[in-house]
């Protein structure tokens, strides 16, 4: 910089103070130390509490700064059960409080901005309607059907069933799951705000799968398994065909992973879970993942998952390494069980016909509670106990069109497959969109891949009361609403968000504090 009257000055330019952490972090601090030396003095069981109690604290204090964080802890505990040591102390859960400080956020965010983005979203608005129908048809059964929980003792006796039949009203935690889910879906779309965030949330998902697989097969080990691999570890993988669903889920996801990953270390390791996936299926000898692997196949070869040069190697290698296990590892039983579709021939009394037979005979039952009950349906959490007392079975469906009919009625099965109508659709716009991103390229393919296990799978177990649909629908809102953003902003236009309330306060309060041009 010059002046008239003499030489240039120095113009020093000043760097910014270093952030200090605020007052409160120190106080909260020091409030922790000092609870936690008291609960020293009381007890190693006080001293135990106080630290998950300031453990969760803490770590609902990053949530509070870094919503995602919190969205990806509630993911995997999702699918994943956590040891009891981490699971918190009775309401002070990790779930409980993680998700009690993304609804304070929630809110807050809600009252400055005032955008109700997420409920113009048609699978959103689907969910709610979803929620509102079984809760309106539990409480029409609660006035108007018959209280067959006080009546089944003496009926059962009587018919020469005995045992338990279950927990005495699993509907409370029905609607807390269903609403919980419909609110995480709300979180979600909300706070994954990046495709770098997205990616991290695909490989949790992988993650959670691969940490099933250290305990598979303990069941077998003890003796007391039929020979097919199943897992304590979580809810999904305690069931066969749950658990094939699942993995059939793996193969598509690690192979997406290995489509995407730039380090070699991590493609490799992505395609050996691909890989790893395939006998896992196959030893839980579940006919419907048997099939479900021929559905992945041929949905790999006409997706881009797969690069178009290695699709007939990897078709090749999949089918060998498929025949090695069936007939070099699978047990005689697997092996009969898989082979027998057709359990009902003549001369078929074969390993999975008694299976196939009690499905049916489920089936049935569940049929002629719908011919009784067909406009609202039993109740949500009451199909067992009206099959019992009309059948004398306490038989789940086994079928997710036939439960969603059978306990909230013909409306929920139509809501239902409604919102799977819009979410299908929603996809196969999307797949074009997503060719060539940078960092999220066929994402949508391999979401066209999860529903339509999704919708096949439906038929042989109640998926449907799982976490399978909120992500999915939370997955292609936010893929569309990124899509959305780019032609937006490709036409000159502003994006998705700014003509919400608080994109005008932010301009006009930029407009006033703008300094003038010297």
């Amino acid at each position: 910089m010059t002046t008239a009257s003499g030489p240039p000055r120095l113009s020093l330019r000043r760097a910014a103070p270093a952030p200090t952490a605020p007052p409160w972090v120190l106080i909260a601090l020091a409030v922790a130390a000092i609870g936690l030396g008291i609960a020293t003095l009381v007890s190693d069981k006080a001293l135990l509490r106080a630290s998950i109690v300031t453990f969760l604290l803490m770590a609902g204090t990053i949530v509070l700064y870094r919503p995602h964080v919190g969205l990806l802890v509630i993911m995997s505990t999702m699918l994943v059960s956590y040891p009891a040591a981490l699971r918190g102390i009775g309401p002070f859960t990790i779930n409980n409080l993680i998700g009690m400080t993304l609804l304070a956020v929630m809110a807050i965010q809600l009252y400055r901005e005032g955008d109700y983005w997420f409920m113009r979203e048609p699978e959103i608005r689907m969910l709610f309607v979803i929620a509102g129908l079984l809760l309106l048809t539990w409480v029409l059964s609660i006035f108007f059907l018959p209280n067959v929980k006080h009546m089944l003792p003496k009926i059962a006796h009587a018919r020469g069933a005995a045992g338990n039949y279950g927990e005495e009203n699993v509907t409370p935690r029905f609607f807390f799951e269903l609403v919980s889910r419909i609110v995480f879906t709300i979180f979600f779309v909300n706070w994954i705000r990046e495709p770098k965030q997205l990616r991290t949330v695909l490989i949790v998902f992988a993650l959670c799968i691969v940490a099933v697989v250290p305990s598979i097969g303990m069941d077998i080990a003890r003796g007391t398994s039929d020979g097919r691999i199943t897992s304590k570890l979580v809810g999904w993988a305690q069931n066969a065909n749950r658990f094939a669903f699942m993995v059939n889920v793996g193969i598509g996801l690690f192979l997406y992973l290995a489509h995407v990953a730039k380090s070699p270390l991590l493609r490799i390791g992505s395609v050996l879970g691909a890989v790893a996936c395939v006998p896992l299926v196959l030893l839980s000898a579940s006919r419907s993942g048997f099939i479900g692997l021929g559905i992945v196949g041929l949905t790999l070869m006409r997706g881009n998952q797969v690069p178009r040069q290695w699709k007939i190697v990897g078709s090749i290698a999949g089918l060998i390494l498929g025949v090695l296990v069936f007939f070099f590892v699978l047990p005689e039983s697997s092996r009969e069980r898989l082979l027998n579709l057709n359990p009902f021939a003549p001369q078929a009394r074969s390993e999975g016909t008694h299976s196939t037979e009690q499905r049916v005979a489920t089936l049935e039952d569940a049929l002629s509670i719908i011919g009784h009950y067909p406009v609202f349906g039993v109740g949500l959490g009451n199909f067992r106990w009206f099959n019992m007392y009309m059948h004398g079975s306490y038989k789940p469906p086994h079928n997710s069109y036939v439960w969603s009919w059978a306990e909230g009625g013909i409306f929920t099965t139509i809501a239902y497959l409604t919102l799977f109508a819009f979410v299908f659709g929603r996809v196969q716009r999307l797949r074009e969109k997503y060719v060539k991103h940078p960092v999220l390229p066929d994402l949508p393919d391999f979401l066209n891949l999860y529903v339509v296990l999704l919708l096949f799978f439906s038929i042989f177990a109640d998926v449907w009361l799982e976490v399978h649909i909120y992500f999915i629908v939370a997955f292609t809102i936010v893929l569309s609403r990124w899509a959305l953003d780019e032609e937006l902003k490709a036409r000159a236009l502003p994006g998705v968000t700014a003509n919400t309330p608080a994109a005008r306060r932010a301009a006009s309060r930029a407009l006033y504090r703008k300094r003038p041009v010297e």
